[in-house]
């Protein structure tokens, strides 16, 4: 099983440069197709999948707050699907709530369960924002532990807008194993991954990141 974490960077690549001539999506189709996806700084999912070839292979989630989810339809159902407030931006940087979009898939064949969740934190970079790294790493916890279940593999994906020497890192860290980052970008996971990889910006100003995992 694979998955993939994105900051799309979505004001500037497809805002201003209009998609940079599906650089994002051209990155996803070369290195995908993965099983579920997390984006972040996605306005229209919809627009990604396009450009990927995913269009009508992959399921899209929009979470809200510019996140987004997708999940390849052959392989997986959806068991349920949300979005929580974990965080807040800082007064001096500040843009609004940040959230945890996250949704139960089950796989088809071998009807293992996935709780996939999507994040993207707040700033200033490694703050934590509002009220601190630590009570942000413990409120995406929190939402995890009420919504998924002990059987399910729990993947956590995004821009955490914090680094490995961060205390919401930390903190994610003492919980789940750390299956691959890249600066502020991280794949967490309830148990260790086969491979993690960084594949490059795609016309971002993040490194797209994946990992896979034994099912």
């Amino acid at each position: 099983m694979s998955v993939l974490s994105y900051n799309l960077f979505w004001w500037n690549l497809f805002g201003r440069r209009n998609g940079n001539g599906n650089s994002a999506g051209r990155l996803i189709a070369a290195n995908g197709p993965y099983d579920i996806m997390g984006f972040q700084e996605c306005e229209d999912v919809g627009r990604v999948l396009a450009d990927a070839g995913l269009q009508h292979t992959h399921q899209a989630l929009p979470g809200g707050h510019a996140l987004a989810i997708a999940y390849k339809k052959s392989s997986w159902e959806r068991l349920g699907s949300d979005t929580a407030v974990v965080a807040e931006d800082r007064h001096d940087q500040y843009y609004g709530e940040r959230v945890l979009n996250w949704a139960r898939l089950r796989h088809k064949k071998t009807q293992k369960v996935v709780f996939f969740a999507n994040h993207h934190g707040p700033l200033p970079v490694n703050s934590g924002g509002k009220y601190g790294g630590d009570a942000t790493a413990h409120k995406i916890l929190g939402v995890v532990n009420r919504h998924s279940h002990k059987s399910d593999l729990r993947i956590i994906v995004g821009d955490f807008n914090a680094d490995r020497n961060s205390a919401t890192q930390r903190i994610l860290r003492d919980h789940l194993v750390q299956v691959h980052d890249d600066w502020v970008d991280a794949i967490f996971a309830s148990e260790s991954g086969l491979r993690g990889s960084t594949l490059g910006k795609g016309g971002s100003d993040h490194n797209a990141i994946e990992a896979t995992f034994q099912m």
